[in-house]
């Protein structure tokens, strides 16, 4: 049951084997290039969201009170709020840098006597 060179073969197997490659490079450009793009619009997401991120922690940094940069107004809270947060009260605050002693400057013609 051999054939003979004379009969032709049949060209489905061929056929069928270049369909199933264009339908797998069909599926695959088709998956490929969707998630290409969403993943270049998820860098550029994620891109904003810490430039958000960066803005937020500088108005929490500038907003907060009693910290530096805040704007140069220091209410009374705000005072009270670093000084308790370095473990001391007003008045051992007080008592470890005193006021300093301002003294008037004498007179040009004054003596030293008087």
């Amino acid at each position: 049951m051999a054939r003979s060179g004379g009969e032709s073969e049949s060209m489905f197997p061929q056929v069928v084997a270049w369909l199933g490659l264009v339908l797998a490079l069909l599926l695959f450009c088709g998956n490929t290039v969707p998630a290409l793009r969403e993943r270049h619009q998820l860098r550029a997401v994620a891109s904003d969201l810490q430039n958000l991120r960066e803005q937020y922690d500088r108005a929490i940094a500038h907003a907060r009170s009693g910290t530096p940069g805040a704007g140069g107004q220091q209410d009374l809270q705000s005072v009270l709020v670093a000084i308790d947060r370095i473990g001391w009260t007003p008045a051992e605050l007080l008592s470890c840098y005193p006021a300093p002693v301002v003294r008037e400057p004498r007179a040009a013609g004054a003596s030293r006597n008087d």
